[in-house]
């Protein structure tokens, strides 16, 4: 026959066993919340490494786009400038345009009715297919360039808003990786801990209930 003791023992014990498997349990699965978080994390690590290093390989092909363009243009504006008198200019643009034929610049000599006279082009006949065509594609630049400053502006309002997705994200990723590490065993834990309470009023009724409680 089992003395009160005895009945006290096995009591502790069971509830040593609960709260065992209460702790482990909890622990068990932190664990693996924690293995998985860190696996999504490291991938979500990777992509963002990923990403970063091509948008900084982007900036830099970028960059150095800009300065030789900017060297080419400068270099453009520059000719340009030094055509000063009629005389230059005259030389200076049919070399701009690529005609079958020479276009010719004929400046007549000023006299006292017309101090300023007017430059005559002589055009050959065979180069109106070609200068039609170069101003047409220079329409087409300039349309083609105005839908491209609109891409661009476009483009950097899509750079900035991926850049607060990515901060957003990096800052949901944080968080979860903090809570998967400060906040799962002991929530797990709290979550059995009401069963383990259960089961300490279990017993403590039923050693009660067996007249060992007076």
């Amino acid at each position: 026959m089992l003395t009160t003791r005895h009945k006290l023992e096995i009591a502790g014990a069971v509830l040593a066993l609960a709260a065992c498997a209460v702790l482990g349990g909890a622990w068990l699965g932190a664990r693996e919340e924690a293995i998985r978080a860190k696996a999504t994390v490291d991938a979500q690590n990777q992509v963002i490494a990923t990403a970063e290093k091509r948008d900084k390989d982007l900036v830099a092909a970028e960059t150095e786009r800009d300065k030789a363009t900017a060297a080419n243009v400068a270099a453009l504006q520059a000719a340009a400038a030094r055509q000063t008198t009629p005389a230059e200019i005259a030389a200076w643009l049919p070399k701009q345009l690529s005609t079958p034929q020479p276009i010719t610049f004929t400046i007549p000599a000023p006299t006292a009715a017309i101090p300023v006279p007017n430059a005559v082009a002589s055009i050959p006949q065979a180069d109106l297919p070609a200068l039609r065509d170069e101003v047409s594609q220079c329409q087409v630049c300039g349309v083609r360039l105005a839908t491209a400053q609109s891409d661009l502006s476009s483009r950097d309002a899509r750079l900035v808003d991926a850049g607060e997705k990515l901060s957003a994200m990096t800052k949901e990723r944080d968080t979860w990786k903090d809570a998967a590490k400060g906040g799962g065993f002991w929530s797990r834990v709290k979550r059995s801990a009401k069963w383990l309470v259960i089961g300490i009023g279990v017993g403590a009724v039923a050693v009660c209930g067996s007249g060992h409680c007076k």
